[in-house]
């Protein structure tokens, strides 16, 4: 049973901390170079089909993680 003296909803709402973001996007777009270095490799071996996949799903990897990263809300200014 809950407490009279506590209230029953809350508003309180999570957000991500900019760390969190910035790391979630570099992961990301690291993740799109090692697709992109696979892509080439699979080029050097005349794999032309897969070579394309890779590398197109690569710079859209690439292009995530850096707009990911881009949006991370600023540092906030500390009042001491």
């Amino acid at each position: 049973m809950d407490s009279p003296d506590q209230p029953t909803s809350q508003n309180t709402t999570r957000t991500f901390s900019a760390e969190a973001i910035i790391g979630t996007g570099v992961t990301v777009a690291s993740l799109g170079v090692l697709l992109l270095l696979l892509g080439w490799a699979q080029a050097m071996r005349h794999v032309h089909p897969a070579s394309w996949i890779l590398l197109v799903i690569g710079a859209v990897f690439v292009v995530a993680g850096i707009v990911a990263t881009m949006l991370a809300p600023k540092r906030e200014k500390r009042v001491e």
